[in-house]
Formats: C-alpha cells, sequence, structure tokens
C-alpha cells in the first residue's frame, strides 16, 4: 500500500486524543493516504454511529 508522506507530515494525530479526534482523524486518512486499514475498533465505532469511511478509490 502507498503512503502519502506529505498528508501524514501535516496531519499528525495527537497524543491522548478524544475518541472523537481519533474517528475524525481516520475518516481524513483514509480518504487521503491507503498505507493500511483501519483499525477494527474504529471501524466498529464509525458503524455504530451509522458512519462510513471514504477510501481514495470511493471518491474518484
Amino acid at each position: 500500500m502507498a503512503i502519502n508522506r506529505e498528508w501524514h507530515a501535516l496531519n499528525k494525530l495527537p497524543r491522548g486524543a478524544t475518541l472523537d479526534e481519533r474517528l475524525t482523524w481516520h475518516i481524513r486518512h483514509a480518504a487521503n493516504c491507503s498505507c493500511r486499514d483501519m483499525p477494527p475498533a474504529i471501524k466498529r465505532e464509525l458503524e455504530a454511529r451509522g458512519l462510513t469511511a471514504p477510501t481514495p478509490r470511493s471518491l474518484k
């Protein structure tokens, strides 16, 4: 999988981030980088909230 180094350099997940901050970061990450899959716990929380994460492929 390809990493978007520029995006990662500009978008650091803060240490001690809240769940909402983590969800937002992972949604943005999924839309901008394909270096890894979203953690299962984040996927479960998104599903519980009725949300789906975009992927670079889904945004084209």
